[in-house]
Formats: C-alpha cells, structure tokens, sequence
C-alpha cells in the first residue's frame, strides 16, 4: 500500500508539474495579446514555447490561407535545412493533398502517430513528407478559434526519443488553443497596420493637397502636397486653424462649416490665395466629412487642388482663339477698307496736283494724304498681326539679346530718372527664336513700364531656367517688373485685345503685336499686377538644347 501510494503520489506531483509549466508557458504568450507584436515575432515565441517549455525537439507552425485552401507554413525549428526548405516551398492543398497535416485541419481534431513507418493509415504524401523531415514520430493539433481551424501546430521528439504521452497531448491542445488566440490578434493586428500603412502611403502620396481636420477647425494633418502648394509645414499648420490656414472668408468659412455639419460634401470650391511668398494661387477645395460605424462624425478632409497654371493655361489658350477670331474679322475689315482708300489717295494726288503750289488748297490735300499714310500703316500692322510674316528661326542667345537691346531704350529711362537693372541667369542656354521680332517685344514692354512709371522709378529685368512640375520640359523665363501704377483689375484681361488701350495716344496693338510674336514662338506671355503697385510681365519660351 505504502509503495502503490508513493507512487500515485509521484503521478500527481507529475502531473501538477507538467499543468504548472503549461499555465506558465500560456500565461507568458498571452501576454503577447497586450504588445500588438508583429506576426512573425508570435510565431517565433510559440515555436520556441513548445520546443523549450513543453520539451518538444522540433516544431512546426502551419496556418490556411485567405482562401482556406491551403496550409502555408509560416514558422520552423529544429529540422534540417533540407526539410526546412520543403516545408517553406510546398503548402499543402486541401483537395489534393491527402496527409496528417490536411486530416487535422478537416476533422478539427489532434493527430499523434506513435510510429510513422509501420502506420497504416499512412498516404503517399506522407511517405514524401517523412522523408524530407525525417520524421519518426508526429503530433498534430488543430489551432482553433471560436471553433474554426486556422491552422496546425506540429511536434515531435526526434533527438530525444521521448515518449509522447496523452498528458503531451492535452497539453499541447491547451497551449495551441491559446496560441490561436494570440495568432489570429496578431493577424488583425497586421492587418489593421496594413491598411493603416496604406492609407498613410494614399495620402502621402496624393497629387492632390490633404488636410485632416475636425469640424471646429482644428488642423491634424496635412500630407507633403499640401505642404507644397500652401508653403507651410505640417508643424506651423497644426498651430492655427484651417479656415486660417486656407485664407477663408467669413461668407466661406460659415458656408462650408454649416455644409459639413449637415454631413454633406464640399465639391469643387474656388478661393484665391496667397502663400507667405507672395505667390498668388487659385486652389480648388472639395471637402468631405469621415464617420465612425454609428454615423457619428469623426473629422473632416479637405482636399487642395493647385488650379493656378490650368487656369493661365485656359486663359492663354482663349485669347489665342480669341486672335485668331480677331485676326480673321479685321483681316477682312482691313482689307475692304484699303480697297476704296487707295482710290481716295489717287484721287487726291492727283487734285493736288492740278492745283497750283501757291494755292492753300494744296496744303489741305497733302495733309489728307499724310493721314491715309497713317491708316495705311495702321492696315499693315493689322494685317500683320492676322497674318505675319515667317519667323527667322536661330539659337538665339536670350541674355546677349538683352544685353543688346536694353541699350536701346536706356537713354529715355534716364531722362526720366527710371533706373534698368538686369538679374541674368548664367545657365539658361539658347532658345530657336527670331532675334528681331524678340527684340520688338522687349523693347515694347520695356517702352510700357517706361510710360507706366510716374517720377522716378525702377525696372528689373531677369532670366531664369524653369522646369514644368513634371521636370520633363524646360522652359526660358523672362521677366519685367517695373514699380509703375499697375493695371487695374477691371482691364487686365482686354489689355492683349486688339486696339485696346488705356493710353492717349497709340493704337492697341503693341501687345497684342506681342502676344501674336510669342505665340508663334511656341512660349507663352503672361502678366501680373496690382494697381499702384506695379506690373510684371513674364515671357516663356521652349529651350532649345
């Protein structure tokens, strides 16, 4: 008696030995659900668990796929590189692989085969399997969750030679359902981060401006591209709020608050605006509320598109069919006025000529015909402008140019205390160009800022490289800035219109002249201004390499 209780007594003391381990060694990977640890790092620890805390030689960790078609392996230990190289390379289908691993995932049930090489239950599949992990011997037990199989944790002694007993097994049951737990934690966790990475990466990423907010106005994010258009870092951002930040309006400001408050979206609003560098900007918003899953509102997303360019670009390209519309009309004015004047002209010649040189009659005709001279020059320069003449095309110098022709007009900028001041980038190479009509438009804007500028002043004149935002086309940049009165905002679109003028005296051709030149030239002419504080005309022409 005192012999068959000592060693009952063992088996329990046994027994309760083996149940602390376990408690220990789950208790030690369920602290991993508070660490939201990477996959890879959890299924490290539970191999190494099994292997070390519940004395197994070598381990296997097998998960399904989305799919659930097939079994993956994701973590092993403790076999030769050979088996270990197999079990990476070749999951194992559920519909054609007939084998313990796949019986165990279907029956949702453990597996142990005390003898692998005398079972007889034993498939092809495992044969192949056998010999690549060497294996003697094999404990299978399902993972499971909320009592679906995600996977397989296999076991075995191969070094040792152990026997795997029943109390191994239940063990082993009790430590995978746990491992489940902590498996499919980390797998959300993964890919909650995921899509969180992703989200991250959409927004960064973005050709558009994105600012994070909530609806009181309150900024919490502002991606790269916003950054870049308004010329303010995320940082500085965070310290004011967004109406603040994109320049609104009291009229706008209320208007998109109220908008998103009923949870309706902001669709492409226009606002003018202008960075701390001065550089004006036409942005579209579209903004947009974010909701939990209750419908409660969360924050706000404002999107910022740079219009500035497509909008120069639109306004070009309409003066240009403007032109040509112009162009065709007075083309044909032009040409049915020539028509009668020049018989006017004979006519007139030839009274003046039947007249004698005393008469003052004489004096009336040759002032008559000094005046047809005139409109006749006008026509020409009409006609001109509809239809110029071919370009001269060369690699043109634009710096030499300029240094060649601002010469020209110095003498008068002098006299009327206007100094001329040149910024001229080294790097800028030639332009195929007409050296001539060029010359004509400098000289022409020059003769502009000249007459815009009342008393003293001064005009600046400079040249830069530029590239589009794209980096793939280069242009020449030319620009002229005087400290004239400006151009009122009310006449700033007509002023490349044909016969327009605010001057006195002069046609309204000179740039729309202009205009026609650098058009022709492939470049664009575009002008910027506030009244009495200045314009500045830029000139942009196709590199020539």
């Amino acid at each position: 008696m005192t012999q068959d209780y000592a060693h009952q007594y063992h088996i329990l003391k046994e027994n309760l030995h083996v149940k602390n381990n376990l408690l220990n060694h789950v208790y030690e990977i369920s602290s991993l659900l508070t660490q939201s640890p990477d996959i890879d790092d959890v299924l490290n620890n539970i191999v190494d668990r099994a292997m070390n805390g519940l004395n197994f030689d070598r381990a296997i960790v097998m998960l399904l796929d989305k799919d659930e078609a097939k079994l993956e392996c994701k973590c092993i230990k403790g076999f030769t590189p050979l088996g270990e190289k197999r079990a990476w390379n070749k999951p194992l289908y559920l519909d054609r692989h007939d084998c313990y691993e796949t019986k165990v995932v279907q029956s949702g049930e453990p597996l142990f085969v005390e003898d692998t090489e005398n079972a007889s239950d034993m498939t092809e599949i495992d044969k192949i399997i056998n010999k690549y992990q060497e294996r003697k011997s094999v404990l299978h037990v399902p993972l499971k969750l909320k009592g679906k199989v995600i996977g397989i944790i296999g076991v075995d002694r191969y070094r040792t030679r152990m026997k795997i007993t029943r109390n191994d097994v239940e063990s082993l049951a009790i430590f995978a359902n746990q491992a489940a737990i902590i498996i499919e934690n980390a797998r959300l966790y993964k890919a909650l981060n995921d899509e969180k990475l992703l989200s991250e990466n959409i927004i960064k990423c973005s050709v558009n401006g994105v600012v994070v907010s909530d609806l009181q106005g309150r900024v919490y994010h502002l991606n790269p591209k916003a950054e870049e258009i308004l010329n303010i870092s995320q940082e500085k951002a965070k310290k004011i709020r967004i109406d603040q930040l994109l320049q609104l309006n009291e009229k706008e400001r209320i208007r998109i608050f109220y908008e998103l408050k009923k949870k309706k979206n902001i669709d492409h609003f226009e606002i003018d605006y202008q960075r701390n560098d001065d550089k004006k900007l036409i942005l579209e918003l579209t903004a947009f509320i974010i909701l939990d899953e209750n419908e409660d509102v969360l924050g706000a997303v404002t999107l910022v598109n740079d219009l500035t360019e497509k909008k120069k670009m639109d306004d070009y390209l309409s003066r240009v069919e403007k032109f040509a519309a112009l162009g065709r009309i007075v083309s044909g004015i032009a040409h049915e006025v020539r028509n009668p004047l020049a018989s006017i002209y004979t006519t007139v010649q030839n009274l003046e000529n039947e007249l004698s040189e005393n008469m003052s009659a004489r004096d009336d005709l040759q002032n008559i015909m000094q005046e047809i001279d005139r409109v006749e020059k006008l026509i020409r320069q009409v006609l001109n402008l509809a239809k110029p003449l071919p370009l001269q095309i060369e690699s043109v110098d634009i710096n030499e140019l300029l240094r060649t022709t601002i010469p020209l007009i110095e003498k008068e900028a002098k006299k009327k205390g206007i100094a001329l001041k040149t910024t001229l980038s080294g790097d800028i190479g030639h332009a195929e160009a007409d050296p001539n009509r060029l010359r004509q438009v400098i000289l022409n804007l020059l003769i502009n800022a000249i007459e815009s500028i009342t008393g003293k002043g001064e005009i600046t004149v400079s040249t830069e490289m530029v590239a589009e935002s794209d980096g793939q086309r280069k242009w020449i940049l030319m620009k002229f800035k005087d400290n004239g009165i400006g151009i009122s905002p009310d006449v700033i679109d007509k002023i490349f219109d044909p016969f327009f003028t605010t001057k006195n005296v002069g046609t309204g051709l000179g740039l729309s002249v202009s205009h026609k030149i650098i058009q022709d030239h492939n470049g664009m002419i575009e002008v910027e201004s506030r009244k009495n504080n200045g314009t500045t005309f830029s000139i942009k022409l196709p590199t020539f390499a």
